[in-house]
């Protein structure tokens, strides 16, 4: 054979090669191995739809958590010291102890303050019997308007030194100013206390408060009442559920920030004042259009899906907003319903004939990054 036959014999191979592939393609079976309802199909001019995996877009939110470190304290917490000097007569608490309002913590020598308070009653009741004299002489002339009046003045100034006995006196014992737990006591009987020393500490913790700070570009996101969740690194992979107790009303103009205070429910009491804490606050956004992972691709005109439309399929730009546990949230003309191409995309191209089977979606509908987020 020439070397031209040759030529012509491999342009020939090529060709037909290339028609076999277009029409695998295209989803025609070559002649000869076609059954009837296919040969049936070709005469109509009929294209079988390619097989792939669809399922119809759902609504989903978009949802971000704000993180932040922030630092327990208790809702009510104070450190006691005395009011006035003197040397400890009795310390009846102990620590860790669960105290009552008004409950007696410690007492201090009182012996001068009694005393006052004593004569102070005396000097009262003397007042007063001098006065009910001048008041019964008064009609009678024996004695004038003006020394009943200088009677009256001194029992009242007398009964004002009573009552500053007695506040002396109730200096010397320190009551608790509200239910809760006690600390360790820092004195003990004998000791010489003034204003300045520490007896020690008093904290309920029915319920703690966490102070945190959240970025300055959230300010409009937070709200009194807004719910969020906290875990402590002394309690690993326990959560506890919080809400939003106050905000602060500016910015901070170094860290641009501002800070928000949450009020944590802590009926065990296994929350302590001091503890760190990182905090989770869930910001909801807009709702998007959810689709799987898989079902969106990026060519050279961006990111696109494949949506059936009539058994055919055609290409949807989209922008990617999110993607959330293995689905993607999207912006653009995608509804709730849509059926999108999930598997099979390779070999589609616009306005091609597909057989879908159509995938069930359990999406919950709330996109959320657990345990990830905005930090502060």
């Amino acid at each position: 054979m020439s070397r031209t036959g040759k030529l012509i014999v491999i342009l020939l191979g090529v060709v037909a090669a290339g028609g076999g592939w277009y029409a695998y393609d295209a989803g025609l079976r070559p002649f000869g191995l076609g059954t009837e309802a296919d040969g049936a199909n070709a005469k109509r001019g009929a294209n079988p739809g390619l097989p792939v995996i669809a399922e119809y877009a759902s609504m989903m939110e978009e949802k971000t958590v704000v993180e932040a470190v922030g630092t327990g304290k208790s809702a009510l917490g104070v450190s006691i010291y005395p009011a006035v000097s003197g040397e400890v007569d009795d310390v009846l608490f102990h620590a860790g102890e669960q105290v009552a309002r008004g409950q007696v913590l410690l007492i201090l020598d009182a012996d001068r303050e009694r005393l006052a308070r004593d004569l102070a009653a005396v000097q009262v009741k003397d007042a007063k019997q001098l006065l009910d004299r001048y008041e019964q002489a008064r009609p009678l002339g024996a004695v004038s308007e003006s020394e009943v009046d200088t009677a009256r003045t001194a029992l009242a100034e007398a009964r004002i030194r009573l009552d500053q006995a007695e506040v002396d006196l109730a200096d010397r014992t320190i009551l608790a100013p509200f239910d809760g737990t006690v600390g360790i006591p820092q004195v003990e009987a004998g000791d010489r206390v003034d204003s300045s020393t520490l007896i020690s500490t008093l904290d309920n913790v029915e319920s703690i408060l966490v102070d945190f700070e959240v970025p300055e570009t959230r300010f409009d996101n937070v709200s009194i009442g807004q719910s969020l969740r906290v875990e402590t690194w002394s309690l690993p992979g326990e959560w506890f559920e919080g809400t939003v107790d106050a905000i602060a009303s500016r910015i901070d103009a170094e860290s641009r920030t501002f800070q928000v205070r949450a009020r944590v429910p802590n009926p065990t009491g296994r929350l302590l004042a001091g503890m760190s804490f990182a905090v989770y606050v869930d910001i909801d956004g807009q709702t998007y259009p959810s689709v799987p992972e898989i079902s969106v691709l990026w060519g050279d005109g961006g990111t696109y899906v494949w949506r059936i439309k009539d058994d055919k399929v055609e290409s949807v730009s989209v922008r990617v907003v999110k993607r959330t546990r293995g689905r993607i949230l999207l912006d653009g003309p995608i509804a709730k319903g849509d059926l999108v191409v999930v598997e099979g995309v390779l070999r589609l191209r616009p306005g091609r004939d597909v057989a879908a089977t159509i995938r069930s979606n359990d999406e919950t509908g709330v996109a959320q990054r657990n345990n990830t987020g905005e930090g502060s």
